[in-house]
């Protein structure tokens, strides 16, 4: 029995109406497209029909979800409630149409779209599309697609693939696939590294640029409004403690290549340019307090947010 039950975008199913609720557009279009999928698997000769946002006219579901001659399997999808459209459904669903999916997007509860889910969500299977805000469900979204895309990935990698497209779930949607068709047999850090170069700087490191910058305020500022909306503390700390790393690989060797750092030229260029005022004893111990950090975070401290920001502040003076 679908009706009136609740189920995550990565789990949407054929019924007679399936309403595609939440804010995160790239969900909803996962949804509709594993619904489409599903649908086509069991039956070559799917009729699809799509209505825009705003193109619904009172009365055309009934014309949509007809059955033809030979009575093939239908699939309507509607881009967002309109005018009659929550009446038509409820006539509909008296009868309802057979071998008929219909999939209505509801992307916020304003208007006719509040109507239509209030009026039918007990009628419907609704799939939930909401706005992911914490570093651990974008981690649970990374592992699912590589399982789903059946390679391995290790946990460095997906830490980095989080600082990277964290903000755009349909970028680290793209970047997931693009990683599977890559041909590695396994994605490692190097491997999101080598793909992406520039794009594993935001986010995380954003905070660690503006520590090393010297901007001890903008850092704390960043790593406290990231804290309140669920970055990850293992994430930004380990994304902190490469940019340190990357700094002791080059203090006695400032003209090695790139290759031999593990860095990309970009990485390579602002980390001589971040060592300038920097002393021996100062780099020693803030690798030392980044290994202290990674412990805190990792349970050892009770709170790990004063770990970081003690971190943050290290970082701010030294090379000052």
């Amino acid at each position: 029995m679908t009706n009136g039950r609740t189920v995550s975008w990565h789990q949407a199913e054929p019924a007679n109406l399936v309403l595609i609720s939440g804010p995160e557009s790239y969900f909803a279009s996962r949804a509709s497209r594993l619904i489409k999928d599903k649908l086509r698997a069991s039956h070559e000769d799917l009729e699809v029909n799509e209505v825009t946002d705003g193109e619904y006219s009172p009365g055309l579901i009934f014309s949509l979800a007809s059955p033809s001659l030979f009575n093939e399997p239908r699939l309507v999808i509607i881009g967002s409630a309109s005018e009659g459209l929550a009446e038509d459904l409820e006539q509909l669903l008296l009868d309802p149409a057979e071998n008929c999916t219909i999939v209505v997007r509801i992307p916020n509860l304003v208007g006719h779209n509040g109507k239509l889910k209030k009026q039918l969500s007990a009628s419907a299977l609704n799939v939930s599309c909401e706005e992911v805000k914490k570093d651990v469900d974008r981690i649970d979204f990374i592992k699912r697609e590589f399982q789903r895309l059946e390679t391995p990935i290790d946990l460095p990698a997906i830490r980095a693939l989080v600082a990277a497209f964290g903000s755009d779930m349909g970028e680290l949607g793209a970047a997931c696939d693009q990683l599977s068709n890559s041909g590695a047999l396994k994605i490692s850090l190097v491997e999101v590294e080598r793909t992406f170069q520039g794009r594993v700087e935001t986010n995380a490191f954003k905070i660690a640029d503006a520590a090393l910058a010297g901007n001890a305020g903008e850092a704390i500022r960043l790593f406290r409004h990231g804290f309140a909306t669920g970055i990850d503390s293992v994430a930004l700390t380990a994304a902190l403690s490469m940019k340190i790393r990357q700094l002791a690989r080059l203090f006695n060797d400032r003209n090695a290549p790139a290759a031999a750092t593990g860095m990309q030229p970009w990485q390579q260029d602002r980390a001589i340019k971040e060592l300038a005022g920097w002393t021996e004893p100062q780099l020693i111990e803030l690798v030392q307090l980044a290994a202290q950090t990674d412990f805190d975070v990792k349970g050892a401290s009770r709170d790990p947010e004063y770990s970081i920001e003690k971190l943050l502040l290290a970082m701010a003076k030294s090379g000052q």
